[in-house]
């Protein structure tokens, strides 16, 4: 098949790994790949662009596609993009954001009501009932993509949507880089973590929402009955110093959290250091692909219930889900730490289940088969 996939944004988002993984996995089955992302603003880098090539795929940045709506750059967009499905002959066109599901959605529709117009959702939770949605699915969507179950059933019965164009796909990861047995430098001593510590972690944006606050609550109070707990916090954020290195000093807790800022390349041996994965809300990306890594590397997960979480961790098997209070949270890191057994048995169940449901070749192969399936349902 031949297929063209739209991404509006050139910022290295949280969905953007994901639409991009997902077009590398379909060229591997053969299919013919087109990749278009927006284009990076005047002296700014193209950081889709630029993970496009590393993984070897050439993304077209002749669009502007906005992330918002934006009245003149879609106008344009649209006759550019009209032009470029009309010449190559696409048989899908698949969306990943609002605007591009607008602007893509449109185009298709102009030149042959045979291609399917294909979105994926990456919220976790239903979209929103909004006139440009509801427009949307209406009129240009053959299919839908979630990534949870929740959203499914609600998107369709919000949107009056038959059962069989929306499917639900767990979200992808490389099983390969994120796999435990792997020779991988240890990096606790680089961080001055001991052998008889234990390591909470976390990987996320350092932003006001994402309740940091909480999470230090709950270490602190951890740390008074378990003092060789460390917490290590993978990310980096504008107000970072604010959200959480202050806090952390006036707690007088600095020597038991370690700053490893962002990680690109060693990310997942910086996530080998854990002993525990904790996250607290879903960030850009609702899939969680950061919870889905540490559970590929065999990490039992402390979670609230927020968002797509409670599908993604199986409270009492592969981690515990906790109330969002600060001494909820501490217990629950309390019991990880006295139960090695417990820690080690959940996180092999994490493992497993990385392997029977994150891998990218069969997401590719879902998606190809719903790709055919509406394509008969077209004729």
């Amino acid at each position: 098949m031949k297929i063209l996939h739209l991404f509006s944004n050139w910022k290295w988002t949280g969905p953007a790994e994901p639409a991009l993984n997902l077009c590398l996995a379909l060229r591997k089955r053969g299919h013919q790949v087109s990749f278009f992302c927006g284009s990076a603003p005047k002296g700014c880098e193209n950081f889709i662009g630029v993970k496009a090539i590393e993984r070897g795929i050439t993304p077209i940045t002749e669009l502007k596609l906005k992330k918002h709506f934006r009245c003149i750059d879609n106008l344009n967009d649209f006759f550019k993009l009209r032009k470029f499905i009309k010449n190559k002959q696409f048989d899908v066109v698949h969306t990943h954001q609002p605007n591009d599901h607008l602007i893509g959605g449109l185009a298709a529709r102009n030149i042959d009501n045979n291609i399917s117009i294909v979105r994926t959702s990456y919220s976790g939770v239903p979209l929103a009932y909004t006139v440009r949605n509801r427009f949307l699915f209406k009129k240009l969507t053959d299919g839908l993509i979630t990534i949870s179950e929740t959203e499914r059933s609600a998107n369709i019965e919000r949107f009056n949507l038959p059962g069989d164009i929306v499917l639900k796909v767990e979200g992808a990861i490389d099983l390969a880089r994120f796999n435990p047995e792997r020779q991988k430098p240890d990096l606790r001593e680089c961080f001055s973590i001991g052998k008889d510590d234990v390591v909470v972690g976390i990987v996320a944006r350092v932003q006001r929402h994402r309740q940091f606050d909480l999470l230090l609550k709950a270490v602190s109070l951890a740390l008074k009955k378990f003092p060789g707990l460390k917490l290590l916090i993978i990310g980096r954020g504008t107000h970072i110093k604010e959200i959480a290195v202050e806090p952390v000093k006036e707690m007088n807790i600095q020597g038991n959290v370690i700053f490893s800022g962002y990680r690109n390349e060693d990310y997942a041996d910086v996530l080998s250091c854990m002993d525990i994965n904790i996250f607290l809300m879903p960030g850009s990306d609702g899939s969680c692909r950061a919870v889905r890594e540490a559970m590929a590397m065999g990490k039992p997960v402390i979670s609230t219930s927020r968002g797509i979480l409670p599908e993604l961790v199986v409270n009492g098997e592969t981690g515990l889900i906790v109330e969002e209070t600060p001494e909820d949270m501490a217990n629950a890191i309390l019991k990880l730490i006295d139960d090695r057994e417990l820690r080690k048995k959940m996180g092999n169940a994490s493992r497993s289940k990385a392997l029977r449901e994150f891998d990218l070749d069969d997401q590719a192969e879902i998606v190809e088969q719903f790709y055919q399936t509406l394509k008969g349902q077209r004729r």
